[in-house]
């Protein structure tokens, strides 16, 4: 015998000889209706029968008007019970989040390059936050470390960008990675990006590794590039830019220098566009020239130093003529960013030039 769902989940609940009798009157009578009711001091439901076939139980043979009357003995009759259907509840549509919007750094105005933190302005962050809004300046680069001394701006770093803080001065932290353990170089460049963070402070704004040659002992060959600036733009914050530092493009570098790697791995490029004895707008101009064919931004750096300190073989540079040469050429160019090599080194004339610069290249906020 088939039952109905709703009667098959009641019979479940009857016990023992009431759940014979009530099967019996189910076969006997085909009418028969399982309901739910609950007995007096119970708080569970308990099974009663009532036969929808026999109006009374006079009406029954003798062999089934016992067998009912022992069963109305324990049975409640109720009335059935209409079970409706509940129409399944609709999913719930939950609204994607919208994704957080990253704005990535790119330097725009005049900056300088700090390299002996204790050499420049005597180590004073308060000096130098102070000299560099005299002069206009937008963007400071400091050093952080390099393959041969490590991280080392554990304390100074955090001091400039407390120092910073409320101003319109740009921290980019610039490393010197000799490449012959290209993930190790590029973990301490990032590290030094996430100083500052903690806090909610002023911090890192970009990343500039100084990508040099052979002739400073770097190992620049391709696939070590490729693995640092992959390794390094892992590990960096959102939003924090590489602004990758290399030689100026002169003729026999564009042979073996690997260029168009780090331009597919850098956000910025930024040639140290040091003439020494060369015409400074020349050096300027095929330096810009000549990256553009990569499509991402170029800001050149000037020689704010007398090469005879490099090589003293050389003249002494005039550096009251050629830097404003060097900014005057950026300029006609229509980049956005020069930044000057260095602090400590800079006399007198390369700070003058730098600070009537300060109208060629506006600061984009």
């Amino acid at each position: 015998m088939r039952l109905d769902p709703p009667i098959r989940l009641r019979l479940r609940e009857i016990h023992g000889l009431d759940r014979l009798i009530a099967l019996l009157g189910v076969s006997v009578f085909g009418a028969a209706v399982l309901t739910v009711a609950a007995p007096h001091g119970s708080p569970t439901a308990a099974p009663v029968v009532r036969s929808a076939g026999a109006a009374t139980v006079g009406q029954l043979p003798a062999s089934r008007q016992r067998l009912v009357v022992r069963t109305e003995r324990t049975v409640v009759h109720a009335a059935p019970r209409q079970v409706i259907a509940r129409p399944a509840a609709a999913p719930v549509r939950r609204a994607k989040p919208t994704p957080t919007r990253v704005v990535r750094y790119v330097p725009s105005g005049t900056g300088m390059w700090i390299y002996q933190w204790h050499h420049t302005d005597g180590g004073s962050a308060a000096d130098i936050v102070a000299r560099a809004k005299r002069v206009g300046l937008s963007t400071l680069y400091v050093r952080t470390g390099s393959s041969w001394d490590g991280f080392t701006a554990d304390r100074t770093l955090p001091v400039l960008l407390r120092a910073t803080r409320g101003s319109n001065l740009s921290v980019v932290t610039w490393d010197f990675p000799r490449l012959k353990r290209p993930a190790r170089d590029a973990r301490r460049l990032a590290h030094a990006a996430w100083v500052g963070r903690a806090h909610n402070g002023a911090h890192v704004a970009a990343v500039a590794p100084d990508i040099e040659t052979p002739a400073e002992g770097t190992f620049n060959a391709a696939w070590r590039v490729r693995l640092y600036l992959h390794v390094l733009r892992k590990h960096l914050p959102a939003g924090v830019t590489i602004l990758s530092t290399v030689p100026w493009p002169s003729s026999y570098r564009r042979t073996d220098y690997p260029y168009r790697t780090i331009a597919a791995h850098s956000d910025v490029l930024v040639p140290m566009a040091y003439w020494y004895n060369n015409p400074p707008g020349l050096v300027t101009a095929r330096s810009i020239s000549y990256l553009r064919q990569f499509h991402k931004p170029v800001a050149p750096v000037g020689q704010g130093y007398d090469g005879k300190l490099d090589v003293p073989s050389l003249r002494h540079n005039n550096l009251a003529r050629e830097v404003p040469v060097f900014l005057r050429t950026a300029a006609r160019a229509h980049v956005r960013a020069v930044s000057i090599w260095s602090w400590q080194s800079a006399p007198r004339a390369t700070w003058r030039a730098l600070a009537r610069a300060h109208g060629l290249f506006t600061p984009r906020r």
